[in-house]
């Protein structure tokens, strides 16, 4: 009898334990972790954008899981080094996807080598979201790429249509890096609106990266008589055109594009940056609470690709509220409307581009220090 109780008795004890085990292996399960993975120049010449996107992405990662993460699901940063080359992000692009398992990226920033990885991400069915890569087949080009900046097509309208009608411009000069697709297309972009609006392109120069003379381009340009001159490029050759335009003694004021929006321009280029015009993300100015509190958070020297490295999370975590598998995900990004940024309302349309505002910023100095000045905001 006794036996027969003992024996009934441990057979519950284990029953229990077993119980008790499920609920707590439930209980331990139902946070998960998003592997984001994160293709940037963190080496090479484009590191400081690379950092600079970096700290906005990471930024923003720290928030969300401070607060729990997403429906309870902490996100995972996976970084990889693209140094600034195609054949390097698309390596970093098939790690990603092949050995980490990673249920999106962001990144590349540049154009050509977010077109470069755009067919990977349609094979692996991986959301792919770009912070900063401008040129209009961008998104288009697969149904798993988007991005959280506007397009070429937007900017150097913008930056035309304020050179002629604001600044009252009729001759333009373009510079073009011929190896860079955003370059190219933001050229592109600009001369047909500058012409639109009643402006006549003056000189079509060139250069290919890792140029350091442009001294024959800029000498062209002083004598075609262009009273601007339209350099959509990065560093460390639109620093060096700007300087050596003073060299030359051209005369006329410069203008560029989000790729300028960056202190390693405003503070390498001497005091012929002063005047310079730019289309921009975004505003410090701006009084808007998710602007502010970002710029505290980030510091005011943030701009424009800390902005949109930490919009680029943002997006992503607002498409997770609706799964964490791929297919959620970019259904997710698909359905994104008027959802409050640090750059801006955006909204995602059917190609995968992000329908939002842009601003316009000149470039004056303050001390010893060159800023970045509001000027005017622009609509969709």
């Amino acid at each position: 009898m006794m036996f027969r109780f003992l024996r009934r008795l441990h057979l519950q004890c284990v029953v229990a334990l077993v119980l008790t085990g499920l609920l707590i292996s439930a209980t331990t399960t139902v946070a998960d972790t998003v592997k984001i993975g994160v293709i940037l120049p963190v080496s090479g010449p484009l590191t400081p954008f690379g950092k600079s996107t970096l700290d906005g992405i990471k930024y923003r990662v720290t928030e969300i899981n401070n607060v729990g993460g997403v429906d309870g699901n902490t996100i995972e940063l996976i970084v990889e080094d693209n140094k600034g080359d195609k054949a390097q992000s698309i390596s970093a692009f098939k790690k990603l996807t092949g050995i980490d398992n990673v249920a999106a990226v962001i990144g590349p920033i540049t154009s050509s080598n977010a077109l470069a990885v755009a067919n990977h991400a349609s094979r692996t069915k991986t959301p792919t979201m770009s912070p900063t890569a401008t040129n209009d087949r961008v998104a288009p080009k697969s149904p798993f790429m988007f991005r959280a900046c506007f397009n070429d097509s937007f900017q150097g309208t913008i930056v035309a249509n304020y050179a002629v009608n604001t600044r009252n411009y009729k001759k333009a000069a373009v510079i073009t890096d011929l190896g860079s697709d955003y370059s190219k297309g933001l050229a592109a972009s600009f001369s047909k609106s500058f012409i639109v609006n009643g402006g006549k392109i003056v000189a079509e120069e060139s250069y290919q990266q890792k140029d350091t003379e442009f001294g024959a381009q800029l000498s062209n340009i002083k004598s075609s008589g262009a009273e601007v001159v339209f350099v959509p490029g990065y560093p460390p050759e639109v620093p060096l055109i700007i300087k050596q335009a003073k060299v030359v003694g051209l005369d006329a004021t410069f203008c560029g594009a989000d790729g300028w929006d960056h202190e390693s321009v405003l503070n390498n280029s001497g005091d012929k940056v002063l005047g310079s015009f730019i289309v921009g993300a975004f505003s410090k100015e701006d009084q808007r609470p998710a602007v502010q509190n970002f710029i505290r958070a980030l510091g005011p020297d943030a701009g424009t690709f800390e902005a949109l490295g930490y919009d680029s999370v943002s997006l992503l975590c607002e498409a997770l509220k609706k799964g964490t598998s791929k297919k959620a995900i970019r259904g997710g990004l698909q359905s994104i409307r008027d959802f409050e940024a640090v750059t801006g309302v955006i909204s995602i349309n059917n190609k995968g581009d992000a329908v939002k505002s842009a601003v316009i910023m000149t470039i004056e100095k303050e001390g010893d220090a060159f800023i970045k000045k509001y000027q005017t905001t622009v609509s969709p």
